[in-house]
């Protein structure tokens, strides 16, 4: 008896047909948010139409891209990448689903399909793991459905990248910016901008002559000269005070010898008057007779 080949296809489920129905009676739309992948519970099988959920379901993540088949108007193919991070099964079977919430019995199955056996491999047994699917659906009315593609997770696969590197104009934009070699030279040339050889040469100049100024000890006060200063100053500020006493004592002394010379030279006959001093030292007695005992000069 021959082998039956294995058959693959998409349905779209029950409550796919029932609410994209609905959609169009009431002018809505069914939003498809996220494609599944699983093992279809071990092997191969051929889904039906009354499935809610895969039989082995193994990720979930949110669609990349959704386009019309260029074949087929009413043909919608749905991508999304399983990343490498995940695997270490085999993809048997894909569904897409909306967004209904959890409370309200959701998310909905919309379509499954089963596929021939895939490996997923995981990055860390050494093989590049990432799966890029493609879903095809067919409905009769392609406007009552709408698909949420959530740019935060759109990937590109390494084909995408490879494609970018090769096309001529990927980076054209980048190379435009890029200043020519010319331009190089003559900004690293230009003297308004860059110091050159010549004025660091004057800078150097410069900065010696401040050097020897600075150190030249015929223009600048050293610190033995300012020393020696400080000491004569000092000592002249002694002088002086000894000055001022000196100053003192002689004014002192010319007061007296002014009275001196009035009692004995000058005529005080009928205005006498009394002269007494302390001592006579320093005086020379050239005439009268010196009182000890009342200290003064008697005629």
């Amino acid at each position: 008896m021959a082998e039956i080949a294995n058959t693959y296809g998409t349905i779209v489920t029950d409550i796919g047909n029932q609410l994209i129905t609905e959609a169009v009676m009431e002018g809505q739309k069914v939003n498809i948010v996220s494609l599944a992948v699983g093992d279809g519970g071990g092997s191969y099988y051929k889904p039906d139409s009354t499935m809610t959920a895969l039989k082995g379901e193994k990720w979930r993540g949110s669609v990349t891209s959704v386009q019309i088949n260029e074949n087929s108007p009413n043909m919608i193919d749905i991508v999304a990448v399983v990343p490498s991070s995940v695997g270490g099964w085999t993809i048997r079977e894909m569904g897409v689903f909306d967004d209904a919430e959890e409370a309200d019995g959701g998310p909905n199955m919309i379509a499954v399909c089963n596929t021939p056996d895939t490996e997923k491999v995981i990055i860390t047994s050494g093989a590049a793991g990432e799966i890029e699917l493609t879903m095809h659906i067919e409905i009769s009315n392609t406007g009552a459905i709408s698909f949420i593609v959530d740019p935060n997770v759109v990937t590109a696969t390494k084909k995408d990248i490879e494609t970018h590197n090769a096309s001529a104009a990927a980076h054209a934009a980048e190379f435009e910016k890029k200043a020519d070699v010319t331009d190089l030279n003559a900004h690293a040339n230009n003297s308004d901008i860059h110091v050159n050889p010549t004025t660091m040469g004057n800078y150097d100049t410069a900065i010696s002559g401040l050097i020897e100024h600075t150190e030249d000890d015929d223009i600048h006060v050293t610190d033995t000269e300012k020393t020696a200063w400080t000491a004569g100053a000092a000592q002249a500020e002694e002088s002086a005070e000894d000055v001022e006493e000196a100053l003192s004592a002689i004014a002192g002394l010319t007061s007296r010898v002014s009275r001196v010379e009035d009692g004995l030279f000058n005529n005080i006959t009928g205005n006498p008057y009394l002269v007494q001093f302390d001592s006579l030292d320093g005086v020379v007695l050239t005439k009268g007779v010196w009182n000890t005992t009342r200290n003064r000069i008697e005629c």
